[in-house]
C-alpha cells in the first residue's frame, strides 16, 4: 500500500517524503521478521529518498533522518561494514542537534544514537564510544517523563550499555547497574505490552552475565525463568521468537556448566535447534543461532565426550561462519568458537589437521579480526595461545610453546586489573608455561606458573564457578615442584588445594573428575616421599571415582586411567599384591587403547607407565612375556619422544632397567651393554637437582654392577659405587626410596670386596646398609633384606655380637614385612625368605650360647600368620578390668580385623567384583593401621609394656609342662635341637652329624617313596591311590633310619632324665617344633627296622606329638576342658560319595565303629547331602569332638584353599579360620593330606591340622600324606576306644587316654596289623597339640 502510494505521488509533492518514510518503516519491518538483505536495502534507499526530499528546517526533518540512522545500524548489525555504523551515527547526531531541547522527540534522538555508539563499541571495543551510548541514553531517560510508554524501553538500552561496558572494564558497579535498571524496565512494563518479552529477555541476560562472572547461582536460577517467561510471552511466528528461544538455550547452558546436570544441556540443545528451525534461511540472525546451537552440541562433547556432538558442533559453526558477510562484528568472535571446536575434536582424534584449522581459524579472529581496543582481544589471543599449546603437545615443536606464552602475555598485558577475566587469563598463562616446563625442565618457568597461578586464585572470589580450576592447577604446580626438589611443603599445599577444589566442584560435574584426579596424584607422591599407606589408598580411591565420573568417550578418559594405573603400581610395590599389577596392566592398556596415534606425546606417557607395570609384573612372577612386552612397550614410548622432551629421560631410562631385567633374566650381554647405554644417556639428560636423578642413577649403579659380575671389569664395580653414592648424597634422609639407594650401594661395596679383598669395602657396606635399615620411610621389605645383608656380612667378617645385633634389626622389622593389612594369601608369600632369616639368626645365637634368645627367635619366627591369628584372638581379661573401653575397641577391631580379606567375591559382575575387592582391601589395611595404634595406645599403659609382644622365655616355658618339647633348628650354619624341659631348663643338643642340606636330601628321598607307592601323586583328595611310579624308589627306610641316628637317637641321649621328669605314663610324652625340611619329615617314627640286629624306634621311648609353636600349646593348655567324668558330645562327618571325587565306602565302617563308643544322645552324624559346607560349620561350635571321614585336599599354589571336600564343596582352610571355638577339645581329621604343609612353607605349617589348632582345638589327629580306606575305621576304632571306652562298660572300667596316647595305641595296633615295612600305611597318623 505504502509503495502504491510512492508510485501515486509525484516528485515534489509535500506528501511524498511521508509516504517514503513509511514505506521505509515497512520495508525495515519485514527486515526484522524475515531477514532478507533487500529490505533493508530498499529501507535504507527509500529512507535517504525521504530525507533528501525534506527540506532543512523542516519540522519532521530530525524524524527522517532517525529513521535513515536506525536503518543504516540494522544494515550494520548484519553486514558489519564499519561506513554503516559510522553514517548511521552522522545522522542520528544531526537528528539530535536538529531536535530542540523540550521537543517530545528528543530523547528519542539521544536513545538512537546512544545504540549506535553501543554498536559500534561492539565491533571496534574504543571505550569512548560506551561511554557516550551510556551518556547518551541516560540523557534520553533524564527527558522521559515517568508514564511515557518509551520510559521502559530507554531503561532497557541504558542497562545494555551498562552490560556491555562490564564486558570491556569488568566493574561491578556496571553490571549492577545493568541490572538495576532492566529491573525498572520490566516493572514498568505491563504483562499485556508488546516489548515485556524483550524486557524480560534482556533482564535475563543480565543475570546471566553476572553469573558468568561472579558465579552467584541465584543470578542463573533467575535468569531462566525470565527467559522462559519471554518465550512464553511470545507468540510463534513473531519475529523475536527465535532470538528469546536462544536467550534461553545460553541460560541453560550456563547452568548446565555450573551443575552439570544433563537436563539442562539437553533443554539448550532443544531451544537452541527450535530457534534456529524459526529462523528461514537469509535471515540476518540464521547465522548467530546455527552458532548457539553449535556451542550447546560443544558444551554437552565437553561433559560426555561424544564425537557425535562436537561433529555437528563443528557443521554448525562452519555454516554459521559461512553466512556471516565479511566485517561482521560476530565474525571474529564465531571464527574463534568454529577454532576452539576444531580444537576439541584435535584432542579426541588427534588428527593434527583439526589443530592446523584451530590455529588459522583463531588466527583471524584474535589478530587479523580485532583491534587492540575489542574487548574480546585478550579472549581470543588467550585462546589462540591454547591452541598452539595444544599443538606442542602433538609435535612438541618448542615453537609452538613459545608462541602461545607470547600470545597469552598479550592478553593479559590487554586486560585492565579488575576485570572479571583476568584470573582465567593468568591461569591460563600459568598452563603454558607449567608445560614448558614440564617439557625443557626449566626451574623458572614452574616459578612463573605458580606465580601466575597464585595471582588467579588470589583475584577469584569464593564461589565463583573457576575457582576450583585455578586451586587445581596451581596444585598441580605445586606438586611438580615437590617432584623437582623433594620440599614436604610444596606437596602439602598440592594436596590442600586439591582437596579444596574437590570440595567446590558439584557431585557427577566433569570438573569434579578433574579435581579428584590431581588431588589423587598429590596423594600418591605424598606416599611416596612419607610412605603413609593411607595416602596410595586414599588415592587409589579418588582416582577411581575421577575414572567412574569420566564418560569412555571423554578425552581425559585416558589420562585419568592412566594415572589410576600408576597409583595401583605405586601400591603394589609397596605392599606386592598382585591385583594391584593386574589392575595397573588393565587400566594402563586401557589408556593406551584410548589414545590415537596422532598424539604422539601423550601415547608416549601412557606406554612408558603400561611398560612398567608389565616389568613389575615380571619382576614378582619371572614370565619371560612380560619381560618382553615392557620392552617393547618402552621402545615405543622412546621412538615417540622427541630427544629434548623431558620426559626423555625418564623413558630412557625404563627402557635401560629393562633391558637390564632381561640380562639378569637370560644373560644375553649386549643387553647389559644397551642398558647402561641408554640409562647413561638418561642420567645425562637429566639437570642436577631434578628429583629422578637419584632413581636413575641407581638403577645405572646396578647395570654396572650386573656386567661387573659377568665381566669382572673393575671399572665397572668403580663406576657402580660412583652413581650409587651420587644417588644416596641425592636423596634426602626419610625419602622413601633411601633404604633402596642406600642398599644398592653397599651391595656395589661387598661385591668390590669380593673382587678385592679390601676390608673397608665391608665397613662401608655394614654402614650402608644399616643406614638403610635406620630409614624407616621406606619399604619394610627393603629395609628386612638390608639388615639380612648386613646380619651375612657382619656374621662372615665382624663379631658374632654385630651379627645378633642386625638380625635382632631384621625381626623387629619382619611384623611391617608381613603385616596384618595385607591378605593371608600375600603374607604367605613373602614368608619363606623370612624362614630362613630366623634359622640363621637363631643358628647365630646357640653358637654363642645364648639359648633364650635362640628359642625366642625360633619362636617368633616360626607359624608367623598362625601366631598374628590367634593374637587376635587373644583374651583381653586383664585390660577389660582396668580400661574397660579400650578393651572393647580393640576387641571390635580385632575381631573386624580376624574376618578382613577373606572374600571370595565369586559369581558377580566383574566391574562391581573389582570394587568390592578394592573396598574391602582397603578396609582391610585401615582396620590394621587402627588395630596398631590401639596396641600402641595400651603399650603406653602402666603395666602393660609388653602387651600382645612376643614372649619371652619365662612366659613360654609352660609348653613342657606334659613334657619336654624340642625345637629342632634347621640353618646352613649349622644344625642344632633345643629341648625345652618341664622345669624350663633349655637342654642344647648340637647335631653334628646332620645338615641343612642332609635334611632337603631326605625330604626328597620321603617326596620320592611316596611317589612310588602313589600316594602324592594326586591333590584332588583321593585316598591311598595305589599307582607306583615309574621313576620314583621307595626310600622309606633308609629316611627313618637317617633321622634316627642323626637327630632323634642324639636328642633323646641327652634328655634321658627330662624325658622322664614329668612323665604321667609307663611312656614318657615328647612334642617335636622342627624347621625347615625336616618339619615335613616323620620324626615319630624315626628307627632302624628290619636290621639283622633288634630293631629300635621312637616309639620304643616315647610318645610322639607335633606343634607348630610353642605359643600354640600354651593357649591349648590353658583353656577349661569340661569335666573328665562327663562324655563328650562328637559331630560326625562322613562322606562316602562326594559329588564329583572317587568313593570312600570305608567311611561306612568307620562310623560304625564310632558310633560303639558313643550314644546316640552325645552324636550328631552329617553324612551325604546332610554334610554341606554351611551345616558343618553351623555344628561344630557344639560339640567337643569332630570326626571328619571325608577326602581331604592339600592345594598346594594356595594353602588356605586346602579344604574338607562336602557334599556341596570345598570346607576350605580359609573358611575355617573365621571361626574361633571355645569347648572344642579333638579334632580327629580321617582325611588325606591334612598336615601335608607347603614345601615353600615349612615354618608355617599351612595345612588343615594347624588350621584347627588356630579355631581353638587344642589336639588334632591328622594325617601327613594319604591313608588306606580300610585303614581309617582300624585307627577310628582303636582311638576311640582308648579315648572313650566301650559304652557298655561301666564308668569304673573304662581306661581312658589322652588323644596323643590314643593314637599311639592305635597306630601300634596297626603296624602290627600291617607290618612295620609298610610305612607308607601306619606312619602318616600323627598328633598335634596336647
Amino acid at each position: 500500500m505504502n509503495q502504491k502510494a510512492v508510485d501515486l505521488i509525484p516528485d515534489g509533492h509535500a506528501g511524498k517524503a511521508v509516504w517514503l518514510s513509511n514505506l521505509g518503516a515497512a520495508f525495515q519491518s519485514r527486515f526484522e521478521h524475515l531477514g532478507d538483505l533487500r529490505d533493508i536495502e530498499n529501507s535504507i534507499l527509500v529512507n535517504q529518498q525521504a530525507v533528501d526530499l525534506t527540506p532543512d528546517g523542516h519540522v519532521d526533518k530530525a524524524v527522517r533522518l532517525n529513521n535513515l540512522g536506525s536503518a543504516l545500524s540494522r544494515r550494520f548489525k548484519h553486514l558489519g561494514k564499519l561506513g554503516d555504523i559510522e553514517n548511521a551515527i552522522f545522522v542520528h547526531q544531526q537528528a539530535v542537534d536538529l531536535t530542540p531541547d523540550g521537543h517530545a522527540h528528543k530523547a528519542g534522538m539521544l536513545s538512537s544514537l546512544g545504540i549506535a555508539f553501543q554498536s559500534r563499541f561492539e565491533h571496534l571495543g574504543e571505550l569512548r564510544d560506551i561511554e557516550n551510548a551510556i551518556l547518551l541514553n541516560k540523557q534520553a531517560i533524564d527527558l522521559t517523563p515517568d508514564g511515557h510508554t518509551g520510559k521502559a524501553a530507554r531503561l532497557s538500552n541504558l542497562g545494555s550499555a551498562f552490560s556491555y561496558r562490564f564486558e570491556h572494564l569488568g566493574e561491578v558497579g556496571d553490571i549492577e547497574n545493568a541490572i538495576l535498571v532492566m529491573q525498572q524496565a520490566v516493572d514498568l512494563t505491563p504483562d499485556c505490552h508488546a516489548d515485556k518479552a524483550a524486557q524480560l529477555s534482556n533482564l535475563g541476560k543480565a543475570l546471566q552475565r553476572r553469573f558468568q562472572h561472579f558465579d552467584k547461582f541465584g543470578d542463573i536460577e533467575n535468569a531462566i525463568p525470565l527467559n522462559e517467561e519471554a518465550v512464553e510471552l511470545t507468540p510463534d511466528g513473531h519475529a523475536h521468537k527465535a532470538a528469546q528461544l536462544k536467550n534461553l538455550g545460553k541460560a541453560f547452558s550456563s547452568r548446565f556448566e555450573h551443575l552439570g546436570e544433563l537436563r539442562d544441556i539437553e533443554n539448550a540443545i532443544l531451544v537452541n535447534q527450535h530457534a534456529v528451525d524459526l529462523t528461514p534461511d537469509g535471515h540476518a540472525d540464521k547465522g548467530g543461532r546455527l552458532n548457539s546451537l553449535g556451542n550447546a552440541f560443544q558444551i554437552r562433547y565437553e561433559h560426555l565426550g561424544k564425537l557425535g556432538d562436537i561433529e555437528n558442533a563443528i557443521l554448525l559453526k562452519k555454516q554459521a561462519i559461512d553466512l556471516i558477510p565479511d566485517g561482521h562484528a560476530h565474525k571474529a568472535a564465531q571464527l574463534e568458537g568454529l577454532g576452539t571446536a576444531f580444537q576439541s575434536r584435535f584432542e579426541h582424534l588427534g588428527e593434527l589437521g583439526d589443530i592446523e584449522n584451530a590455529i588459522l581459524a583463531k588466527q583471524q579472529a584474535a589478530v587479523d579480526l580485532t583491534p587492540d581496543s575489542h574487548a574480546l582481544k585478550a579472549t581470543f589471543l588467550d585462546k589462540l595461545g591454547s591452541a598452539f599449546e595444544s599443538r606442542f603437545e602433538h609435535s612438541g615443536k618448542l615453537n609452538d610453546i613459545e608462541n602461545a606464552i607470547l600470545v597469552k602475555q598479550q592478553g593479559i598485558d590487554l586486560t585492565p586489573d579488575g576485570h572479571p577475566d583476568k584470573a582465567a587469563q593468568l591461569s591460563s598463562l600459568g598452563n603454558a608455561f607449567q608445560r614448558r616446563f614440564n617439557y625443557l625442565g626449566k626451574f623458572g618457568d614452574l616459578e612463573s606458573a605458580i606465580l601466575v597461578y597464585q595471582q588467579a586464585v588470589d583475584l577469584t572470589p569464593d564461589g565463583h564457578d573457576g575457582k576450583e580450576g585455578q586451586l587445581y592447577s596451581l596444585g598441580n604446580a605445586f606438586q611438580s615442584r615437590f617432584e623437582h626438589f623433594g620440599e614436604l611443603g610444596d606437596i602439602e599445599n598440592a594436596i590442600l588445594l586439591n582437596q579444596q577444589a574437590v570440595d567446590l566442584a558439584p557431585d557427577g560435574h566433569a570438573k569434579r573428575a578433574a579435581s579428584l584426579d590431581g588431588l589423587g596424584n598429590a596423594l600418591s607422591h605424598r606416599f611416596q616421599h612419607l610412605a603413609n599407606l593411607r595416602d596410595i589408598e586414599n588415592a587409589i580411591l579418588v582416582k577411581q571415582q575421577a575414572v567412574d565420573l569420566t564418560p569412555d568417550s571423554h578425552p581425559d578418559k585416558a589420562r585419568r586411567l592412566n594415572n589410576l594405573g600408576a597409583a595401583f603400581m605405586i601400591r603394589f610395590e609397596r605392599l606386592g599384591e598382585l591385583g594391584d599389577i593386574e589392575n595397573a596392566i588393565l587400566v594402563n592398556q586401557q589408556a593406551v587403547d584410548l589414545t590415537p596415534d596422532g598424539h604422539a606425546l601423550k601415547k608416549a606417557t601412557f606406554l612408558e607407565n603400561l611398560g612398567s607395570a608389565f616389568q613389575q609384573r615380571f619382576a614378582h612372577l619371572g614370565k619371560s612375556g612380560d619381560l618382553e612386552n615392557a620392552i617393547l612397550i618402552h621402545q615405543q614410548a622412546v621412538d615417540l619422544t622427541p630427544d629434548d622432551h623431558a620426559l626423555k629421560a625418564t623413558q630412557l631410562n625404563n627402557l635401560g632397567s629393562s633391558l637390564h631385567s632381561r640380562f639378569e633374566h637370560l644373560g644375553e650381554l649386549g643387553d647389559v651393554e644397551n642398558a647402561i647405554l641408554i640409562q647413561q644417556k638418561a642420567v645425562d639428560l637429566t639437570p642436577d637437582g631434578h628429583a629422578l636423578k637419584a632413581r636413575l642413577l641407581t638403577n645405572l649403579g646396578n647395570s654396572f654392577q650386573s656386567r661387573f659380575k659377568r665381566l669382572g671389569e673393575l671399572g665397572d664395580i668403580e663406576n657402580a659405587i660412583v652413581v650409587n653414592q651420587q644417588a644416596v648424597d641425592l636423596t634426602p634422609d626419610g625419602h622413601a626410596l633411601k633404604a633402596s639407594f642406600l642398599e644398592n650401594l653397599g651391595s656395589a661395596f661387598e661385591s668390590r670386596f669380593e673382587h678385592s679383598g679390601k676390608l673397608r669395602d665391608i665397613m662401608e657396606a655394614t654402614v650402608a646398609y644399616k643406614r638403610a635399615t635406620e630409614n624407616t620411610a621406606s619399604r619394610p621389605l627393603t629395609r628386612y633384606d638390608a639388615a639380612c645383608h648386613l646380619a651375612i656380612l657382619c656374621s662372615k667378617h665382624q663379631s658374632p655380637s654385630s651379627a645378633l645385633d642386625a638380625y635382632t634389626v631384621a625381626l623387629e622389622i619382619i611384623p611391617q614385612v608381613v603385616w596384618f593389612g595385607q591378605t593371608v594369601y600375600h603374607r604367605y608369600e613373602v614368608l619363606p625368605k623370612i624362614g630362613r632369616t630366623i634359622n640363621a639368626a637363631a643358628s647365630m645365637a646357640i653358637s654363642i650360647r645364648d639359648f633364650p634368645r635362640a628359642m625366642e627367635w625360633l619362636e617368633e619366627g616360626r607359624s608367623i600368620v598362625w601366631k598374628q591369628m590367634l593374637q587376635l584372638r587373644t583374651p583381653l581379661n586383664e585390660l577389660h578390668q582396668q580400661y574397660p573401653d579400650l578393651a572393647d575397641q580393640l576387641l571390635r577391631v580385632s575381631q573386624a580385623l580376624d574376618n578382613a580379606g577373606t572374600s571370595n567375591f565369586q559369581n558377580i559382575d566383574l566391574e562391581i567384583k573389582h570394587k568390592g575387592v578394592e573396598e574391602e582391601a582397603q578396609n582391610h589395611r585401615r582396620l590394621a593401621a587402627q588395630y596398631e595404634e590401639l596396641l600402641q595406645q595400651v603399650r603406653e599403659l602402666d603395666g602393660f609394656g609388653s602387651f600382645l609382644r612376643p614372649k619371652k622365655l619365662s612366659e613360654l616355658t609352660p609348653a613342657a609342662r606334659n613334657g619336654p618339647v624340642v625345637v629342632v633348628n634347621v640353618a646352613e650354619m649349622r644344625c642344632d635341637a633345643l629341648v625345652l624341659c618341664t622345669s624350663g631348663e633349655i637342654v642344647p643338643v648340637s647335631l653334628l652329624t646332620f645338615s641343612y642340606k642332609q635334611a632337603e636330601m631326605l625330604r626328597l628321598k620321603l617326596l620320592s617313596s611316596l611317589q612310588a607307592h602313589g600316594v602324592r601323586v594326586s591333590r584332588n583328595g583321593d585316598r591311598a591311590v595305589r599307582a607306583v611310579g615309574d621313576n620314583n624308589q621307595d626310600h622309606f627306610r633308609s629316611v627313618l633310619a637317617d633321622l634316627w641316628s642323626h637327630v632323634v637317637q642324639p636328642i633323646l641321649s641327652e634328655i634321658k632324665k627330662a624325658l622322664y621328669e614329668n612323665a604321667h605314663h609307663s611312656l614318657p610324652h615328647i612334642t617335636w617344633c622342627a624347621t625347615g625340611a625336616l618339619a615335613f619329615l616323620p620324626l615319630h617314627a624315626a628307627g632302624i627296622y628290619g636290621g639283622p640286629t633288634k630293631n629300635v624306634n621312637i616309639s620304643d621311648f616315647a610318645v610322639s606329638s607335633y606343634t607348630t609353636t610353642l605359643t600354640a600349646m600354651l593357649g591349648s593348655g590353658s583353656k577349661p576342658k569340661q569335666n573328665s567324668t562327663e562324655t563328650p558330645s562328637v559331630l560326625i562327618v562322613s562322606q562316602p560319595g562326594t559329588p564329583g571325587l572317587p568313593s570312600l565306602p570305608g567311611t561306612l565302617k568307620e562310623v560304625e565303629v564310632i558310633q560303639h563308643y558313643i550314644s546316640p544322645n552325645h552324636t550328631c552324624h552329617l553324612f551325604h547331602e546332610l554334610a554341606t559346607i554351611e551345616a558343618v560349620l553351623g555344628e561344630m561350635s557344639k560339640h567337643e569332638i569332630i570326626h571328619l571321614a571325608c577326602h581331604g585336599i592339600q592345594d598346594m599354589k594356595n594353602p588356605l584353599s586346602s579344604a574338607f571336600a562336602l557334599y556341596d564343596g570345598r570346607l576350605e582352610l580359609n573358611a575355617l579360620m573365621r571361626l574361633s571355638l571355645e569347648n572344642a577339645e579333638l579334632a580327629v581329621l580321617s582325611a588325606c593330606q591334612t598336615a601335608t604343609g607347603h614345601e615353600n612353607l615349612p615354618e608355617e605349617a599351612v595345612h588343615l591340622a594347624a588350621g584347627m589348632l588356630v579355631i581353638g582345638y587344642p589336639s588334632v589327629i591328622a594325617t601327613m600324606w594319604s591313608i588306606g580306606d580300610k585303614d581309617a575305621p582300624l585307627i577310628a576304632d582303636k582311638v576311640y576306644a582308648n579315648l572313650l571306652g566301650r559304652r557298655n562298660d561301666t564308668e569304673s572300667e573304662k581306661v581312658k587316654l589322652t588323644p596323643a596316647y590314643a593314637l599311639h595305641e592305635a597306630v601300634k595296633h596297626l603296624r602290627e596289623e600291617v607290618g612295620e615295612m609298610d610305612f607308607v600305611r601306619w606312619v602318616p597318623f600323627i598328633h598335634f597339640g596336647i
